[in-house]
């Protein structure tokens, strides 16, 4: 979807319409809720091409990952899901607990929510990426976002960012609520992928910067002729 044809503006306006537009389409295929692992793999498939300085159809792409991750994005929502409940009652029972060992239980608990969070934020960028099953994507986000250094925690703050806005501005809930639905989802899904795609395929992703720079190197000169 091209609005402007030339020029910086126009790359970044044409971007940000398409950022709309595929924020909209992730929106609209996630209300049936278990859907929303197969919307998500569609937008990251976009957005991790986009990374790549490729620029595919935003429409036709999202569709297509859709159904080809529909049974395994809802096998992994449903996992992660159910693991999410888990979580959240056993910190919720610790904490009501009067023992004298709750702090120790509190801390094992909350770092199993720190790995848990860790690989849910890669998970379907690394299922989308390289098409694998539903057991070896969980085992490889694992060990991705484990090496992934000071960035996984950097990617989990940026993925955790609404809900931090919410509970440090309430006020403005319905705001940032629609915000986020409208545009900042692909907004921030487009920011880890820029990262992502450097420790899923960094050789790819240097060609992709060289070819990048070189297209724009010879654009600037035609200009100035």
């Amino acid at each position: 979807m091209k609005v402007l044809q030339e020029g910086a503006l126009a790359d970044f306006l044409n971007r940000f319409m398409e950022l709309i537009l595929l924020n909209v389409l992730w929106f609209i295929c996630s209300l049936p809720v278990f859907t929303l692992g197969a919307s998500t793999c569609a937008m990251y498939e976009v957005t991790l091409r986009w990374a790549l300085h490729e620029n595919p159809a935003v429409v036709g792409t999202f569709f297509q990952t859709f159904r080809r991750s529909f049974r395994k994005a809802a096998a992994v929502f449903l996992i992660f899901a159910g693991a999410g409940l888990f979580l959240a009652l056993d910190l919720w029972c610790a904490l009501q607990w009067q023992t004298r060992f709750r702090f120790l239980i509190v801390v094992v608990i909350l770092a199993a929510v720190y790995f848990y969070l860790a690989v849910l934020s890669h998970v379907c960028p690394v299922l989308v990426y390289f098409d694998t099953g539903v057991k070896e994507s969980i085992r490889r986000a694992f060990f991705l976002s484990m090496s992934n250094g000071v960035f996984t925690v950097f990617i989990m703050v940026l993925n955790l960012l609404p809900v931090f806005l919410i509970f440090l501005f309430p006020y403005y809930f319905g705001q940032i609520v629609f915000f986020y639905f409208m545009i900042g989802a692909g907004v921030i899904a487009f920011l880890c992928s820029l990262h992502l795609i450097r420790l899923f395929d960094p050789e790819r992703a240097g060609e992709a910067e060289r070819l990048e720079e070189e297209q724009r190197r010879l654009r600037k000169e035609e200009r100035r002729l």
